[in-house]
């Protein structure tokens, strides 16, 4: 009998670790609309925002927690008193409220950035989770910079939390300074020695390997992951959710994971949430770039233009595309068969030397100027068959 694949949960922080991307600010209103779009998407968690770093921030956290009925509504806090207060006041009249207290477990985070002894951060985080368990059950903790922390203060902090309830602990590899295999086995080293531990996997991007990473402890037995939209976050940015899920998603067998969101609503939400941070993903970015379904290589576009499976993984339709977003890009790499289904898309279908003819031409235009428009190719395909002059 085949083993169900095990269906992960998602902490969604486009809303605050991605608004934390330098140059990004959202409007209130502009992050109610990309709450909406998450919650509709089927995201369990809204990572909101941080309500104590300003008024705006709170007003802004307090007014999706009033309209959003179909997701946990997360406001983050320091294991600091008047932080969880702040944070409860923002979020108290969600359908689903959350808080997540965080403070940096590492060396370096407790002797240099606040000057605390181990004991010191381990009493904070625990009497952290107590306070926000007088006010919900729905309290997750996360143990900032975690893989540059010992392993033995790792276990004294989530011992600790662990009893005073926490839902889930957040092991952060803060500065992205993990490898996939260590990751995973720091994941799978916690289960063991807390079984009962619901574990979420929140990992940055600084050596590129945010995904590898959050898959990693998602195999090792993570039951959730902390992701943002179009991999926005600090520095190099955060697991990205697109790739996350895509990868799931296309791999379930080989991962033994599922996800239960709408991937046929991706492309829309990371356009709206391009538009409103102002910032683009670059062309080549997986999933949502918009090379993600264009071919340029003449081997690559014959393959394609008669399967598309010859070179796609996934198709456009399965991430809110259209057949007709996937493009054949003509360039002074791609083949004849690109060029005549360019040109057929013009209204021009082209007797095999005209088309010969059109090649040429294509060519030698291509060593003068970068693409060609439309307009170059209705010259090249209307002199092939003969209709103008060559000046």
């Amino acid at each position: 009998m085949a083993i169900e694949p095990r269906v992960i949960k998602f902490y969604e922080t486009t809303l605050r670790d991605g608004e934390q991307t330098p140059g990004v600010n959202y409007f209130p209103e502009e992050k109610l609309a990309i709450a909406q779009a998450l919650a509709d998407m089927g995201f369990d968690t809204l990572d909101c925002g941080f309500p104590v770093s300003s008024p705006g921030e709170f007003e802004a956290v307090r007014m999706i927690a009033s309209k959003v009925e179909n997701a946990d509504v997360c406001a983050i806090a320091r294991a600091q008193i008047s932080d969880i207060d702040t944070a409860w006041n923002a979020v108290k009249i969600a359908a689903r409220p959350a808080i997540q207290p965080f403070i940096g477990v590492s060396p370096l985070h407790r002797e240099i950035k606040m000057g605390k002894t181990r004991a010191e951060v381990l009493e904070m985080a625990r009497v952290a989770v107590a306070h926000a368990r007088q006010y919900t059950e729905n309290v997750d903790f996360a143990l900032e910079d975690t893989t540059r922390t010992e392993y033995d203060f790792i276990l004294e902090v989530c011992e600790a939390i662990i009893k005073e309830g926490v839902r889930f602990v957040t092991l952060c590899d803060t500065v992205g300074i993990a490898l996939p295999w260590e990751f995973g086995k720091l994941v799978a080293d916690i289960k063991r020695e807390f079984p009962q531990c619901r574990i979420s996997a929140h990992c940055h991007d600084d050596l590129g390997l945010a995904v590898a990473n959050a898959l990693e402890g998602l195999r090792n037995g993570a039951e959730r992951v902390d992701t943002s939209f179009n991999g926005l976050g600090e520095r190099a940015g955060n697991a990205a959710t697109e790739e996350v899920i895509m990868a799931v998603r296309t791999r379930s067998a080989a991962l033994g994971l599922d996800v239960h969101v709408d991937t046929t609503k991706i492309t829309s939400t990371s356009r709206l949430i391009a538009h409103y941070s102002g910032m683009e993903p670059q062309w080549t970015k997986s999933i949502v770039g918009k090379n993600a379904f264009a071919h340029g290589g003449g081997i690559h576009q014959d393959g394609v233009l008669k399967d598309a499976r010859t070179y796609e993984i996934m198709t456009p339709e399965s991430i809110g595309l259209s057949a007709a977003d996937r493009r054949i890009f003509v360039g002074k790499l791609s083949g004849r068969a690109a060029l005549a289904a360019q040109m057929h898309d013009l209204g021009y279908d082209l007797e095999r030397e005209q088309l010969d003819q059109a090649f040429q031409m294509a060519k030698l235009l291509l060593g003068k100027k970068k693409t060609l428009e439309e307009l170059d190719m209705r010259y090249i395909a209307e002199t092939a068959q003969g209709r103008t002059n060559i000046a």
